[in-house]
């Protein structure tokens, strides 16, 4: 399946859309669309993929995407047991970066938003502070009406603009060189990545899933992702292991076999060179942000 041009429905009389959702998960295929996108995870946890980016995401995940860039969010497998219980909550605002007015971003005071809405085309996760004061915010425009909505938006791009606490998410490479068409077999092969990266993948039984060879199959993934397909597997498998060390309730040893790891060393290993640190490191740095 080839990523989806989503079009967005801003409502009646209004210029760009603020929606509220609450599901029983996300699995949203890999999508794209003209306009930009400020989304916040109020409640949930899981996979969140930007360009050629991977990461889990939780409560409180806020990211400006620019138009244009693929993404796609699902949910971690908990979420499709059917508990009432369990739900995703998320609010998200998408606007085209006309919908001021052709001219309206020239305007000299406004340069620093234009500006971020360039970086945004690679993704950006909101951090910090800012994130701090951004989710109120974001609460705050399910309700405004008329040009409050408007002065909102603005207000809230201005202070994304001047904030340091933002991580740029995808490559530049991949933001210059992703071509929409041609890619078919992508949202087969993530779902297929998504529900078996806890067993022993191959390159022939994922090949075989998305029915095409396994050399032809290596440079599809490498073209359209500018990674190899085990870097990705293994994003994927740290990524789930940096969660399941958070939740501080298995070992390290119990982690990396549910992780879909068959060696402590090698996942040891993976995880420092992915992470930058240790999985105790990184339980420990974790724990000791938590009590600030």
């Amino acid at each position: 399946m080839k990523p989806i041009l989503r079009k967005v429905d801003t409502g009646y009389n209004y210029s760009f859309s603020v929606r509220e959702d609450i599901f029983p998960y996300l699995y949203n295929h890999w999508h794209y669309h003209p306009e930009a996108e400020l989304t916040l995870i109020r409640k949930g946890t899981g996979i969140r993929l930007v360009g050629d980016s991977v990461e889990q995401f939780e409560d409180n995940d806020l990211v400006l995407l620019g138009a244009e860039l693929p993404h796609y969010w699902r949910s971690d497998a908990l979420y499709f047991k059917e508990d009432p219980n369990v739900q995703v909550e998320a609010v998200a605002i998408h606007f085209k970066e006309d919908c001021w007015g052709k001219d309206f971003l020239e305007m000299p005071e406004l340069s620093a938003v234009k500006k971020i809405l360039q970086d945004a085309k690679r993704g950006l996760e909101i951090t910090g502070k800012t994130k701090k004061i951004l989710i109120p915010m974001m609460e705050s425009m399910l309700k405004a009406k008329n040009a409050k909505r408007v002065i909102l938006l603005l207000d809230m791009l201005y202070i994304i603009a001047a904030s340091k606490e933002l991580t740029t998410l995808s490559s530049n490479g991949f933001s210059k060189s992703y071509d929409h068409s041609n890619t078919d077999r992508i949202n087969e092969i993530y779902n297929y990545t998504f529900n078996n990266f806890q067993q022993q993948v191959s390159i022939k039984t994922i090949a075989a899933a998305v029915n095409i060879s396994p050399n032809s199959f290596c440079r599809y993934f490498k073209t359209r992702t500018l990674k190899t397909y085990w870097q990705f597997l293994l994003e994927v498998r740290i990524g789930y292991a940096c969660k399941l060390l958070i939740e501080n309730k298995l070992s390290v040893a119990k982690i990396c076999y549910d992780c879909g790891f068959n060696n402590l060393s090698n996942f040891n290993r993976h995880f420092k060179h992915i992470v930058g640190m240790s999985p105790l490191q990184y339980s420990k740095t974790y724990l000791q942000d938590k009590r600030k």
